[in-house]
């Protein structure tokens, strides 16, 4: 039996695809990587059935959302109410975040809505949180940041990062020197970018040489300022958000 991992009512197909990572309207989402032959990949696909609001979506999904991501699925408008978005995923206080679908990660990876940053920082809490094992319906006054949080987590449709107490506030103008690593991670990273720029391509090449060693170094080691405080862990996650926007 298949299992239906999306947040969607459907059908659900196997496929072999080569590049399976698309969403198509008469092709749905993909479900799940069964067999990767390298040359081509088995792979799941769920077609969703179709309403008067689009792709129909799991109830089931709906209440896993808004029980533990601190967020809610509804419907954003924009434009003077002259467009809808259904199935929405959305903070309490109504700001737009993402898609179904990104209210659907946000559950499947146990991150919580960041009410002071709600599109595109999220809380990443730690799998035995006490929301999921005490069934309790999240609030985030009743968040432990000892014992529930891992970090913040800074993303965006390029990409994201996770920051915790003892890494960096990243700053895209960072200049690194050696001084503000120790000689192993130093060394580990000035080897990384030598044999990066050998293996680059011309394209690559040119954006590398420009940013340096920089463009080797997580996002969450990328800055001078190391990080002591929640506050500025949530400081670094708002710096990458709009780094990648």
């Amino acid at each position: 039996m298949i299992v239906n991992r999306t947040p969607y009512y459907g059908r659900l197909r196997f496929k072999f695809e080569k590049n399976p990572h698309y969403t198509g309207g008469g092709s749905g989402v993909l479900n799940k990587v069964h067999l990767n032959l390298g040359f081509t990949k088995l792979v799941s696909r769920m077609i969703p059935y179709r309403n008067s609001n689009g792709w129909v979506v799991s109830t089931d999904c709906t209440k896993l959302i808004t029980k533990f991501t601190g967020g809610k699925v509804g419907s954003h408008t924009f434009h003077n109410g002259e467009h809808t978005l259904y199935n929405s995923f959305l903070s309490n206080s109504g700001n737009y975040i993402g898609d179904i679908e990104t209210g659907w990660w946000y559950y499947q990876n146990n991150l919580v809505v960041c009410d002071d940053y709600p599109s595109g920082v999220a809380i990443k809490l730690k799998d035995n949180n006490s929301f999921k094992k005490n069934d309790l319906t999240y609030h985030f006054l009743d968040l432990s940041f000892e014992d529930d949080v891992v970090g913040y987590y800074g993303y965006s449709h390029r990409g994201g990062a996770l920051f915790k107490i003892g890494d960096r506030i990243f700053d895209n103008y960072y200049l690194p020197v050696s001084s503000d690593y120790t000689q192993e991670e130093w060394d580990k990273y000035y080897k990384e970018y030598q044999d990066s720029l050998k293996g680059a391509d011309e394209f690559n090449k040119d954006w590398m040489t420009v940013d340096g060693i920089a463009s080797v170094i997580p996002f969450n080691r990328r800055g001078k300022k190391v990080i002591e405080t929640w506050d500025e862990a949530m400081e670094a996650a708002i710096n990458v958000s709009k780094y990648l926007s």
